[in-house]
């Protein structure tokens, strides 16, 4: 009896052992999926060189501010715009260096007329990737790089071509240190979630981002920091194999985050639709400054001009606004709207 009960415990012993080995490849594995599955190096660009070849390097003259604008390679008429609006000369006696970021053009035509466009003006930085929308974190990581090195500036402003900014608030909001040097400035998002819907511009696989909420970010339309801040996070982004493609959830959400940097918080300085900014350009005659000093062109270039132009007649003519007499709540065109800031576009939906 006794030898039977050995036996039995043996046999058992043997198939319980054997059973685990043949088991322990799949609990591996699935270790293994689990660490990949919430690695931080998610991304949809592939390993990202320690230096980005640069095509075109402009000169970066010393000064307070050096101001970055990711513009797409055949956008030559938004920078046209802009040259207009903020012409060079006024931007050096403002001490404000202005840098275009480009890709290379998917059209062979267009690198004569970028060529001729960098000699003219020496203000277009551009690296040796595809322009296009999946390589935006390449683009704006080349201009923070770029600027955090080559510059002698202490505060960096970071902004889309197609969104009209007052450089002269701008300016004040830096010299009254309502800017601070430690932080990201600009509109934030907080809470926002990976579009998981397969048609829709924003998608985002889990094996690109496996949580489902992004860190608090800004949104690229425009911020503001210190080129101490950049530099950090250009060195940050060097720990990463991979780059994850959304750019400012990227660089002003994950590796913010990885660098501990706080976000302030500049909402009530943005305007959602840009027919906020023609409400503040029709009221010149009322002499009332705008409470907006960034916003959205709507595809209307001239934009830019006019708004430069009463932000400019404004600096000396205009009062501020009282509660009362805010844009938000007198413009003509004053809209009950639903917002919906998905990755730094604003769907403004009008009911």
């Amino acid at each position: 009896m006794r030898i039977k009960l050995i036996f039995l415990t043996f046999c058992t012993s043997t198939i319980l052992i054997l059973f685990l080995i043949i088991l322990k490849p799949d609990y591996a594995n699935n270790d293994i999926k689990l660490k990949l599955k919430f690695s931080h190096n998610v991304s949809h660009i592939n390993n990202l060189p320690s230096i980005i070849k640069l095509i075109i390097e402009p000169n970066c003259d010393p000064n307070l501010v050096v101001w970055i604008v990711t513009s797409s390679a055949s956008n030559y008429l938004y920078r046209t715009t802009l040259r207009h609006a903020y012409p060079s000369e006024l931007l050096k006696n403002m001490n404000i260096t202005r840098i275009f970021l480009l890709g290379r053009p998917k059209e062979k035509g267009a690198w004569n007329n970028i060529s001729n466009e960098s000699k003219e003006h020496n203000d277009l930085l551009q690296g040796d990737f595809l322009d296009s929308y999946q390589n935006l974190t390449l683009k704006h990581l080349m201009g923070l790089r770029w600027a955090s090195s080559k510059c002698n500036a202490t505060f960096l402003i970071k902004s889309d071509d197609d969104i009209v900014i007052d450089i002269f608030e701008i300016l004040k909001l830096v010299g009254e240190k309502k800017i601070e040097e430690n932080a990201l400035s600009g509109y934030v998002l907080t809470k926002m979630k990976p579009v998981r819907i397969l048609n829709n511009k924003w998608f985002v696989t889990e094996g690109e981002f496996p949580y489902d909420v992004y860190p608090d970010f800004l949104s690229g339309w425009f911020y503001v920091t210190s080129l101490k801040v950049a530099q950090l996070l250009v060195r940050t982004s060097e720990n990463f194999k991979n780059l994850f493609w959304i750019d400012d959830v990227f660089i002003t959400g994950i590796l913010r985050e990885k660098c501990d940097i706080k976000l302030e918080m500049l909402n009530d300085f943005y305007a959602t639709d840009y027919r906020y900014l023609e409400c503040c350009i029709r009221d010149k005659k009322r002499k009332l400054k705008c409470e907006f000093i960034a916003g959205p062109d709507g595809g209307k270039k001239e934009l830019h001009i006019k708004f430069k132009l009463f932000s400019e007649y404004c600096q000396w003519n205009c009062s501020k606004r009282m509660k009362e007499q805010l844009v938000s709540k007198t413009c003509v065109s004053a809209y009950e709207e639903t917002i919906n800031i998905v990755n730094s576009t604003s769907q403004v939906h009008f009911i």
